[in-house]
Order: structure tokens, then sequence, then C-alpha cells
């Protein structure tokens, strides 16, 4: 855990440095796939523990079998959250249904009531009702209705405070995605760092721009492209530890990109769908061969443009 710390290329986490600080100088992951739930359980010693012990067959069953205890739990609270939504969604449908049916008994149950009376009156089948008790039944019925309007606006001003809330996380999240969520950006280097990454940066630039006048005195008609070149230094001085400028994703990532770019030269298609059309293949290329390597598709961009073959 400790040189992990101690790598400048590697982002600032205070857990780990905590976890030195407490001794803590081995760790280990052990994944888990339970009933389709996947993850990752770590496990620490401290560092002057016998890795012999740790690496023993005892002990790496025994801490399979806390994985597979522990799966199960993280299986377990997914599929209660998941039951406790589902009852919640129960519960507010079985609400607005209800609310529903209240406001049609106001709203078409009192009058149809006072036809049914009514008719019963003219039929004689109930008693003649007195100036009181119409009176009554009329502030009643005022009432009633009083106390809905109160309820549909209490029910307005909670969707509106609502939908409140919801914007406000909405533009929480975006603000915390603009920042990079939960990881922390790149380390800053110190002088000595930031003075070797200028050394090789101008030295690789330098070789590079004089290569490329010997080609072009060579044969006019060659020359280096060296547009992503720029790129490709800045992931390879300051991004040394990151996915993207691992040796893979660049050889691979760079023959992906200038086979689709100068196959796409081939295509009678008109120049800015070529270029839009052979950048979006090759980056998704990547992407999906786990190669992504951002200077190659500044590479697709610039060899679709035309005037590049493979003769």
């Amino acid at each position: 855990v400790k040189p992990i710390t101690e790598d400048p290329d590697q982002p600032y986490n205070l857990r780990l440095q905590l976890a030195v600080q407490a001794g803590i100088g081995l760790a280990a992951g052990v994944r888990f796939h339970f009933r389709g739930t996947q993850g990752l359980v770590v496990y620490m010693a401290r560092g002057t523990t016998d890795i012999n012990k740790l690496m023993s067959e005892t002990n790496e069953q025994y801490l399979l079998s806390a994985t597979d205890v522990i799966g199960s739990i993280v299986c377990l609270r997914n599929s209660r959250r998941d039951c406790l939504a589902e009852r919640r969604e129960a519960r507010e449908t079985t609400r607005r249904r209800l609310r529903n049916k209240m406001l049609a008994v106001v709203g078409i149950g009192g009058p149809i009531l006072r036809d049914m009376l009514q008719r019963d009156y003219d039929q004689g089948i109930v008693p003649v009702l007195s100036f009181e008790d119409k009176q009554s039944l009329v502030a009643d019925q005022a009432s009633l209705n009083a106390s809905m309007d109160s309820r549909r606006s209490m029910y307005s001003m909670a969707s509106i405070m609502k939908k409140k809330v919801s914007m406000k996380k909405r533009m929480i999240m975006v603000a915390r995605k603009w920042k990079g969520a939960n990881n922390d950006p790149p380390p800053p280097f110190n002088n000595k760092e930031a003075l070797w990454t200028f050394v090789g940066c101008f030295l690789t630039i330098l070789m590079l721009l004089y290569f490329s006048d010997f080609v072009k005195e060579q044969n006019p008609d060659l020359s280096l492209v060296l547009g992503p070149f720029g790129a490709l230094v800045t992931l390879q001085y300051s991004l040394t530890s990151a996915p993207a400028s691992q040796p893979k994703n660049m050889i691979v990532g760079q023959a992906i990109s200038l086979a689709i770019a100068l196959g796409m030269t081939y295509t009678r298609l008109e120049v800015n769908i070529r270029r839009s059309l052979g950048t979006a293949l090759c980056v998704s290329l990547m992407a999906r061969l786990g190669v992504t390597h951002p200077p190659a598709g500044a590479a697709a961009l610039i060899f679709t443009g035309g005037g590049y073959t493979w003769g």
C-alpha cells in the first residue's frame, strides 16, 4: 500500500494515507459474482505480516468463503432496496387512486345526490327538508369543497417543492461531474518532475521536427503529420500511469486509426461526412477493444481529410 501512496503518478487518496499511518501495508482484492451482483472485496493486513501465511491454502479458502458471504449480503441489500422501492410505488399508486376517487365523489357525487333527493321527494319517498336542514347541507357541502380545495393546494405545493428539490439535486450532480465526481485530479508535479517533463517534451518534438524536415528534403511529397504528437507527448510525459498512455493502447490505437482513416480516403463520401465517420469508427472501435488512445482519434480526423493514401 505504501508504494502506491508515494507514487507521484497516482492521485492523492486520503483513505490510503490513513491506512498507511495505521500500519496497513498489504492489500488484496477478491471478486464476487452472486445472483447477478458483482463487486470487489478488499482485504488489508499489516505490513509486518508473514506473506506466506497470508497466501496459505487455508487462509485463501477462508477469504474466498468470506467473500461469498459478503457478496450474498450485498445482493440481499440490493434486493431489499428494490423491494422497498416497489412497495413505495404501490403505496403512491394507491394514494393517487384514492385521491382521484375522493375528488370524483366531491365533484360528481354532490349534484347526483341532490338530484336523487329531489326525485325521491317528488315521488313522496322522503320527507320535506326544513329550511334549517337545507342550510346545514349547503354549509356542509361548502365546508367539504373548501377542505378539498385546501388539499389540492397542499398537493400542488408539495409537487412544486418536490420538483425544486429534484432540480437542485440535478444541479449538484452536474457540478460534481464538472469537478470530476469523486475522483481526484492528477497530483501536481514538483519542480524536478516538471523540469524533466519539459526536457522530455522539448527533445522529443525537436527530434520529430528535424526528422520531418529530413524526410521532406528527400521527398517533397512526404512529411510527418505532427498534430497528434502533441497529444502523445502530453500523455507520455505528464500522465505516464494513465491507461491511455500504455504501449498497448498507443500501438494498437494508432494502428486502428491509420487503417480506418486511410481506408476511408478511397470512399466517395463527402469530405465532412468522411472525416466524421472515420473518426467515429476509430474511437468506437478503440473503446470496444479497450485500447483507447486520444492521439489516435486526432490522427483519424487528420488522415481522413484527404491527401493521404496507402501508396
